[in-house]
C-alpha cells in the first residue's frame, strides 16, 4: 500500500484533533485494523472480499471461516474468534483464535465466512497488536525456507506469476524472443514445491536437486496410480477389438 511511518503519525494527529463524540468509534477502528507496510513475499496480490471480516471484527462475533491453505486444494473449516484485520503491504490477513491459539487466515484465501450469533471470546488481555506481533514473529523466524529456481515458457508467464505470487522472490520478465524466462519461489517446506505440477511441461525446477526429486516422486506416484485404474480397461479393449489381418 506504500505506507510509511509518516502515516501513523498522521493518524495519531488527527485522532487528537477529533471531537470528543467520534473519539470512541476512531479507537475502536485503530484497535481492529492495523498496516503493515513491509511484505513478506513479492509478486502480484489476489483481491479478497472484506465486507463479512469486517462486520464480524466491528461486531465482535464469531466466524464460520471455508479456508484453503496454501498448496492445498480442499477447503477446511474453522470457527474462529476475530481480533482484527491486518494490511501487509497489500495483502489483508485476519487476525483470530482458533480453540484459544492465535491464528492467521489470509482474506483472498477465504472461500466463505459467516457470521455467527455467539460473542467474540478473545483471550483476556490480549489486543490485535499483540497477537499480530506473536504470528508475525512465527512466520518470519520459521526456520529452513527453501528458495527455488524454475525457467517458465515465456507463453505462460502471466498466468505463471497470477498463481505464484505469494512465493515469488525474483519475478519472471519476458524476452522477446525467448522460449523460457527464470524466475525464483521461496517455500516454507518442500511439499510446497508440489504445486508447480499443476503446470506440467510448462515449467521446470532448475535447482535445488531435492525439489526436483520430490517433484519426481510425485508424478512418478501420480502416474502408477492412474496406471493401476486404468490399465485393465485398456487390456479389456484390446481383446475385445476385431483383429486385423
Amino acid at each position: 500500500m506504500g505506507l510509511d511511518t509518516a502515516l501513523g503519525s498522521a493518524l495519531r494527529k488527527v485522532m487528537a484533533a477529533l471531537p470528543a463524540p467520534h473519539r470512541p468509534a476512531a479507537e475502536v477502528t485503530s484497535r481492529r485494523i492495523l498496516v503493515d507496510a513491509t511484505r513478506w513475499k513479492g509478486g502480484p496480490q489476489p483481491a479478497a472480499d472484506l465486507d463479512v471480516l469486517q462486520d464480524a471484527v466491528f461486531t465482535d462475533h464469531r466466524l464460520k471461516l471455508r479456508y484453503r491453505h496454501s498448496g492445498e486444494t480442499e477447503t477446511r473449516t474453522y470457527t474462529v474468534d476475530p481480533y482484527g484485520l491486518v494490511a501487509k503491504a497489500g495483502v489483508w490477513y485476519l487476525v483470530a483464535d482458533s480453540r484459544g491459539r492465535p491464528r492467521l487466515f489470509r482474506a483472498d484465501r477465504v472461500r466463505s465466512a459467516t457470521i455467527l450469533t455467539d460473542p467474540v471470546k478473545r483471550r483476556p488481555g490480549v489486543e490485535l497488536a499483540d497477537a499480530w506481533a506473536e504470528l508475525r514473529r512465527q512466520v518470519e523466524e520459521r526456520p529452513g525456507t527453501i528458495d527455488v529456481t524454475v525457467r517458465v515458457r515465456s507463453d505462460r508467464v502471466d498466468l505463471f506469476r497470477r498463481v505464484n505470487g505469494p512465493w515469488l522472490t525474483v519475478l519472471p520478465e519476458t524476452e522477446d524472443g525467448s522460449e523460457w524466462v527464470t524466475a525464483r519461489l521461496s517455500y516454507g517446506f518442500l511439499g510446497e514445491a508440489r504445486q508447480l505440477l499443476a503446470f506440467g511441461d510448462q515449467v521446470e525446477v532448475l535447482s535445488p536437486p531435492e525439489v526436483r526429486a520430490e517433484l519426481l516422486r510425485t508424478a512418478t506416484s501420480v502416474t502408477e496410480l492412474y496406471l493401476r485404474s486404468a490399465l485393465p480397461d485398456w487390456q479389456d479393449r484390446d481383446r475385445r477389438a476385431p483383429r486385423k489381418r
